[in-house]
């Protein structure tokens, strides 16, 4: 089974040595590719030299961790992968991780995604957002099996970040690329697993094996697009779910004309025209949110679109 591995750095030297070392020292031999966003250091050439073997896309401007791994994953498929392996350049592995996480698969046959139990960088204790991850309405039975001393090999889960994904070529076929449409840096994952989910793959996390996610040095900010449309990424990610009922947002679209054309007559009444613009930009902004929710969530169920084709560098 070909895996390649794919891997966005970003400022990121403090965690290549742990990262693609690890890569190298894996029991399963990997080619692994490096989509570079732009890093501001001395990344290209400290990647380069210290590890050849690495294909390496540099990128001109920062693309995010959505177009950069549809990027990375189009390369991939291109190349014959049968599986992907998403890894963060703050992560590394175990020398059997993949090879474990391969043999879920074998196991599971519903499986498209499967991840390990990911550690915190010392390896002391669980990563706090893996943590979450497993409660029981996320991961039914993890937590419980884990106190009773009876863990199993594998669990379903609705959501795991993506700082570990091993996904089957079969799924990525299936399911599409990274939404790069809605998506930037954060909630693309969550969109992802909605979508795989929908499309009658299962998420698994094996507890066979771990990986290292070095959170608690991260010294860097969240990208300023981010920070910028947080409220709006949380709203994205609850929208553009694929098991939404769809009138729900048919109502939405519908309530936002009738108020529209409601609080228009009142206001050209009362010649308030400065907030009549104002109240029409943000009916046009919320109704252009939904249109592209809308649009996304046809492209998800019929499968008319693979961002994977649309990410050109």
């Amino acid at each position: 089974m070909k895996i390649l591995v794919i891997v966005i750095t970003y400022n990121g030297k403090q965690w290549y040595d742990r990262c693609f070392n690890s890569l190298r020292n894996s029991n399963l031999p990997v080619q692994t590719i490096v989509i570079d966003n732009a890093s501001t250091d001395d990344t290209i050439d400290y990647i380069t030299e210290n590890y050849p073997e690495i294909h390496l896309i540099a990128s001109k401007e920062n693309l995010g961790f959505t177009k950069a791994n549809n990027i990375g994953i189009k390369y991939a498929l291109d190349k014959g992968a049968d599986y992907i392996f998403l890894l963060n350049q703050d992560a590394w592995i175990e020398n059997d991780t993949l090879e474990k996480l391969l043999n879920v698969f074998k196991d599971e046959p519903d499986a498209g995604i499967v991840s390990p139990v990911h550690l915190n960088g010392s390896g002391s204790e669980l990563d706090l957002g893996f943590a979450g991850y497993i409660a029981p309405n996320n991961t039914p039975g993890f937590i419980s099996d884990l106190y009773c001393g009876k863990l199993k090999k594998n669990y379903k889960t609705e959501f795991v970040n993506a700082a570990a994904w091993l996904i089957s070529r079969k799924c990525i076929e299936k399911v599409g690329g990274f939404d790069a449409s809605l998506f930037y840096h954060y909630g693309e994952d969550d969109n992802y697993c909605k979508r795989v989910i929908y499309n009658n793959f299962s998420i698994y996390i094996t507890t066979e094996t771990v990986i290292h996610h070095d959170r608690e040095s991260r010294n860097e900010k969240r990208p300023e697009k981010f920070e910028q449309n947080r409220e709006i990424v949380y709203r994205y990610v609850y929208y553009s779910n694929p098991f939404l009922d769809d009138e729900i947002i048919s109502n939405k679209i519908l309530s936002l004309k009738t108020k529209y054309k409601r609080k228009r007559i009142k206001l050209i009444l009362l010649l308030d025209f400065k907030n009549l613009r104002k109240f029409k930009e943000y009916t046009n902004r919320e109704l252009e949110f939904f249109s592209s929710i809308n649009k996304s969530r046809t492209e998800y169920k019929t499968g008319e679109i693979n961002w994977l084709d649309k990410n050109p560098l």
